[in-house]
């Protein structure tokens, strides 16, 4: 079974959710109209290896992927609860879980929140599992994925690709020399979630929004489908973060297709209205459009492959 398809599954069985307010298939919940809830997840050797990351790596992720889906709702957090489930390896000793909960603190901190609960387990392997409640500002209203029309832009914040990069580094696919500052290797094991971005997109009228965690061009599809159309993606138009192009061509891909494909970038990509006045403080990249119809669409034709290869999936039991 596919990720997505397991998620339908599970929605077909939730209960309702008041109007106005979300319930599975976006980003984020949204309770009362503003309050904002999302979790997930951690494991060791599906989302990270002790080979390659520290405590306070895992600890930094584990918080900022779910900041990412708040600040794609276009709101800020406000508290974090953590269930940790403790498997055997470098999280065995007091120093190890401190720096695991010291990274999750300062990233807190940063971003306005604090750690206020949790709970505590044993497992064959490490998982954390982060729950964050965000809420918008009084003067902004969730953003969903569902609510962009035809004819709107597409736009990317930042640049993409240094995520996977860096894990082709770390797993060995390609050699360090592509990676001299560190920067593709840092961009994998700590993403900096982009909620003053959220705001001030959310503030300037996108009609629809979501997080790259899983590569450009399944998020654009996801998307898109969810507000019943299709997306149209200019790969020529990708940004790319420094570095990612020399890794690409070592492990024998298209640039442009590796970073729009690769995933883990934590960027946002918004809808907006053609012509609307976009936020002068935020770094935007147009990738494509929407209209009618469903799926995506590349230009220049033929360069990405459709089904697992447009980005990350998990393939579950």
């Amino acid at each position: 079974m596919r990720e997505d398809d397991l998620v339908r599954l599970i929605a077909r069985h939730a209960g309702a959710v008041p109007e106005g307010d979300v319930g599975i298939g976006d980003d984020a919940a949204v309770v009362s109209g503003r309050w904002i809830l999302a979790h997930d997840m951690l494991v060791e050797d599906v989302h990270f290896r002790w080979a390659w990351a520290t405590p306070a790596d895992v600890g930094h992720k584990a918080l900022a992927v779910n900041v990412s889906d708040v600040a794609a709702m276009g709101a800020e957090p406000r508290a974090v609860v953590v269930g940790l489930a403790l498997g055997p390896g470098p999280l065995s000793g007091d120093g190890a879980v401190a720096s695991l909960y010291d990274a999750m603190t300062a990233l807190a901190g940063r971003h306005g929140c604090a750690i206020v609960g949790g709970d505590t387990s044993s497992s064959a392997t490490t998982v954390v599992g982060v729950t964050v409640l965000g809420a918008c500002p009084t003067d902004v209203a969730p953003v969903r994925r569902d609510t962009a029309r035809p004819g709107d832009a597409l736009y990317v914040t930042g640049t993409l690709g240094a995520a996977a990069a860096g894990l082709a580094v770390l797993e060995g696919h390609a050699a360090a020399s592509h990676d001299p500052d560190g920067a593709l290797r840092a961009a994998q094991r700590r993403p900096e979630p982009q909620t003053a971005h959220g705001v001030a997109l959310a503030r300037a009228g996108a009609r629809a929004m979501i997080d790259c965690s899983d590569g450009l061009a399944r998020d654009v599809g996801r998307l898109a489908a969810a507000s019943g159309l299709a997306a149209v993606v200019d790969l020529d138009a990708v940004p790319t973060a420094p570095g990612v192009a020399d890794v690409a061509r070592a492990v024998g891909a298209d640039p442009g297709v590796f970073a729009a494909t690769g995933g883990e970038d934590y960027a946002l990509i918004a809808a907006f209205a053609p012509g609307a006045t976009l936020p002068a403080d935020v770094p935007l990249t147009c990738i494509g459009r929407l209209e009618p119809g469903s799926g995506v669409r590349f230009t220049p034709d033929g360069r990405v492959p459709s089904g697992a290869a447009l980005g990350w999936q998990h393939d579950l039991p």
